[in-house]
């Protein structure tokens, strides 16, 4: 196979994967939005640092030696950011 043709087989395999981090995306906000609704009905405030650094700290442990820890808070800060609009917005 030709390098152009190895690189089109790898760009489908990263759209397939793009395609499925939406998906699951959509279904993180989706529960974002179920959050929302509790903390609204129960006075509880949308942010949650704690619950944020755990997050970050358990997925630098499981991708440890993959994905730094400072990358992985930087993929996740604009889902965080987006997962308390969503959860104001109720």
């Amino acid at each position: 196979m030709i390098p152009k043709e190895k690189i089109n087989v790898l760009r489908n395999k990263i759209d397939d994967l793009d395609n499925q981090i939406l998906d699951f995306l959509a279904q993180r906000f989706s529960i974002s939005r179920e959050i929302g609704d509790i903390k609204a009905s129960s006075g509880i405030e949308i942010r949650d640092q704690d619950r944020e650094r755990e997050i970050i700290e358990r997925l630098a442990n499981k991708l440890a030696g993959k994905l730094d820890k400072d990358d992985i808070a930087s993929i996740f800060g604009p889902v965080y950011k987006i997962s308390k609009r969503l959860q104001k917005n109720k």
